[in-house]
Formats: structure tokens, sequence, C-alpha cells
């Protein structure tokens, strides 16, 4: 029975990669394309590391596995975010300080 559900979990976690990978080829603007990088590296890899978890257990496999779904599950919403400044720095925006805005340019007046 364990075999099925890892199957099925595995096959679920595939579809989404896949599914996430049809949409950015797709997709021209990378904002865009970064909103499907978080299903895959969300719900994809977990249904993937679930189904190691559920084939092996928590033997030294089963516990990598369940560490690599918590880095990418802590460290996906940091890259995308990371990612995104970049695209809008790239495109011209620019960020200021609450401070920097109240006192006015940095250093000015301390």
């Amino acid at each position: 029975m364990t075999g099925v559900i890892s199957v099925v979990l595995l096959v679920a976690g595939l579809a989404v990669v896949l599914g996430s990978c049809a949409g950015m080829a797709v997709l021209d603007d990378p904002l865009d394309r970064l909103h499907l990088t978080t299903p895959a590296a969300m719900l994809g890899s977990t249904g993937i590391c679930a189904s190691i978890v559920v084939r092996e257990g928590l033997s030294a496999s089963g516990l990598a596995a369940i560490g690599v779904a918590v880095i990418l599950i802590g460290v996906n919403p940091l890259a995308g975010h990371a990612v995104a400044r970049a695209i809008a720095i790239r495109r011209g925006a620019t960020w200021s300080d609450r401070q920097d805005e109240a006192t006015g340019s940095p250093g000015e007046g301390r």
C-alpha cells in the first residue's frame, strides 16, 4: 500500500513541476515566470520528498528528503522576493527607507 501512495505522491509532484515548466515556456514576462516557480518549488518538491519519506520511512534517505523539503519551503519565498526586487530595480524602480524620507537624504544633518 505504501508503494501506491509513494507513486501517487511522486506523480502529483512531477505533474506540478511539469505544469510549471510548461507555463514558464509560454509566458514572456520574467515576473509572470517567477510566479510559476512557487508551485514547482513548494508543491512539486514537497510531493516528491513526501514520496521518498513514504517509501523509505524515517531512514537517512527519508530524513534527507524532509530536510530538502524544509529548506526549499523556507528559501523559496526569500529567493522569489530577491529576484522580483532585482527585476524591479533593473526596470527602474527605486526603494527608500522611511527614515530617509522623513529626514531627507541619508546622512544629511547628522
